[in-house]
């Protein structure tokens, strides 16, 4: 089911939402947790593209109010969360599926972006997920809102080390500085993007002049 549910869901947001997925070999297989910003719902599809293997995701306990979200979330073995993230049952499944080797993805901001800033505030847990289990993060991060019928760049980042906190008896500001390494590694992968393609239009200028003269 998950991977009819996938392929379903990947064939419609391609049409829709057209995304381009760049540096998805980077994920390899076994444990982690995948992080990314979040504009829309169908930002999922972009984290399920960068394996073969199954992601539980972790989603909003509201969706499970409707019966037909309800139903695709339990056949994928999504994991529901209160809105506001103190959820014990969550974290044990969580750390149960990192530990069996598998997969989990979150959107850290907690909700969808609706503003005009590049990053909401985190609202945490990625950090904690990894480094309980002690597996790496992946960015996914999506290159401004995906619009409709036009095509958007997704980059998978390096994965995020933060074996640095492995053997320490973790503070909630331990927790904050580890998250905190998350926000600046998803920034950094918005920002050098937007650089890149900035230095290509200088590039594609200057040739242009040259050719001109």
């Amino acid at each position: 089911m998950y991977k009819f549910l996938k392929g379903l869901m990947v064939f419609v947001t391609q049409i829709i939402h057209p995304f381009k997925l760049i540096g998805k070999n980077k994920v390899c297989d076994g444990a982690c947790v995948l992080v990314g910003n979040h504009y829309r719902l169908w930002d999922i599809v972009h984290m399920a593209c960068t394996t073969k293997e199954r992601v539980h995701f972790i989603t909003k306990q509201e969706l499970y109010k409707n019966k037909f979200l309800a139903y695709l979330c339990n056949k994928v073995e999504a994991i529901p969360v209160s809105r506001d993230g103190q959820d014990a049952k969550a974290i044990m499944s969580a750390l149960r599926y990192l530990k069996k080797g598998e997969k989990i993805s979150m959107f850290p901001e907690g909700t969808r972006n609706r503003t005009d800033a590049e990053l909401l505030p985190l609202k945490g847990g990625a950090a904690l997920f990894a480094i309980k289990a002690r597996v790496p993060v992946y960015p996914v991060v999506s290159i401004g809102k995906t619009r409709y019928f036009r095509r958007t760049p997704i980059i998978v980042g390096d994965p995020i080390d933060l074996s640095e906190f492995y053997e320490m008896r973790m503070t909630a500001e331990d927790y904050a500085r580890a998250e905190n390494i998350i926000r600046e590694k998803i920034l950094a992968i918005l920002h050098g993007y937007r650089r890149s393609v900035d230095e290509a239009k200088r590039r594609k200028q200057e040739k242009k002049k040259k050719g001109n003269r």
